[in-house]
């Protein structure tokens, strides 16, 4: 029997007023997630960005790889050595900030599409190719004399970092647009990358194109999930061979379209999914968050997030899991040693 190690994308967060100022992960009810901390070790762990970059410490050996290039894997994008690799997503620039837009229409994704291949001309020095796939993008450079930064549109620079003709793509399509856009990010230049995973005997339950582009370069196996039920009988399936991995991307969504509502249900929901698996294959929990996403800006931050590893639940609740729980720091890339004893 393996492990099971669950990853609460996004699921720390800011005081919520209305939450009688408490984190969604505070006002959450998750009776077995508690009890699982009341039996196990806790603690914290590194402040990341974004998952790809968690995930990378989490599960190989070797560094980091950007996110356009984890993406393009994933969606079987031919790529060479040397070419540069953005990640695209849709977002709204208001004067000097940039907001992500989460929630467009069918409708307005295919006219942003549109205006960005007609837009493309202006960039043509650079050899451009751009791949459109459920509201996110690939930006691909052949040619250019510039070396990319993996950039973030969380970070105040997140345009800024760009060079100026890619400025200046974004910022003409958001002239045209009224202020829709298309940010690239994430970037890098596309190498041999001799990554090596901390542990063999694991499977990825997950839809990022992040983690499966990842797990590619890893050689293990990642498995899109349909529904719930979909979810639970492959995890049920997969732990038997060994450790699995199921991302829960509903906290960090939620907290997107700034509904810390729908964040405390997604988290009850985990904890409802990870009982019943406990209750079916009894495996050892880890339990894990990538990073900070506030339900009241609907934006990522870094902070220390909490981890957890217990092989059985304790009887009664001693102590709650939450961003404030006291416990050691242990480094990322040490947290899989504890299902590997």
């Amino acid at each position: 029997m393996g492990a099971l190690i669950a990853l609460l994308d996004g699921a720390a967060d800011e005081l919520i007023p209305a939450l009688a100022n408490k984190t969604p992960l505070e006002a959450a009810g998750k009776p077995f997630i508690d009890r699982l901390a009341s039996s196990g070790l806790v603690g914290y762990t590194g402040a990341y960005l974004h998952t790809h970059q968690f995930l990378a410490d989490l599960l190989a050996e070797g560094g980091q790889v950007p996110r356009g290039i984890l993406e393009a894997l994933a969606l079987d994008i031919p790529l060479r050595e040397g070419m540069i690799v953005y990640r695209l997503s849709p977002a709204r620039i208001d004067g000097g900030s940039i907001e992500l837009e989460y929630n467009l229409s069918k409708g307005m994704l295919q006219s942003l599409e549109s205006l960005v291949n007609k837009m493309l001309p202006l960039i043509s020095d650079l050899s451009p190719r751009i791949y459109f796939n459920d509201g996110r993008g690939i930006l691909i450079l052949e040619k250019t004399d510039f070396k990319p930064v993996s950039s973030s549109p969380f970070e105040d620079s997140g345009l800024d970092a760009l060079p100026i003709m890619l400025q200046d793509f974004v910022r003409r399509i958001a002239l045209r647009n009224n202020g829709l856009t298309i940010i690239p990010w994430g970037g890098g230049v596309f190498k041999n990358l001799n990554l090596r995973p901390r542990v063999r005997r694991l499977s990825i339950l997950s839809n990022s194109p992040a983690a499966h582009g990842l797990a590619k370069l890893l050689k293990i196996k990642a498995h899109n999930i349909s529904s719930l039920d979909d979810l639970l009988n492959q995890a049920r399936r997969l732990v038997k061979e060994g450790n699995v991995l199921i991302h829960f991307e509903r906290p960090d969504m939620e907290s997107h379209k700034r509904s810390y509502t729908g964040k405390v249900s997604a988290i009850e929901e985990a904890d409802h999914i990870l009982e019943e698996l406990y209750r079916e294959t009894g495996c050892r929990i880890l339990l894990v968050i990538d990073h900070g996403t506030s339900s009241m800006t609907g934006r990522h931050f870094r902070v220390k997030t909490p981890f957890l590893y217990a092989e059985k639940p304790a009887e009664e609740v001693s102590r709650r899991f939450h961003e404030k729980i006291l416990g050691e720091f242990v480094p990322t890339g040490r947290l899989l040693n504890m299902i590997s004893k």
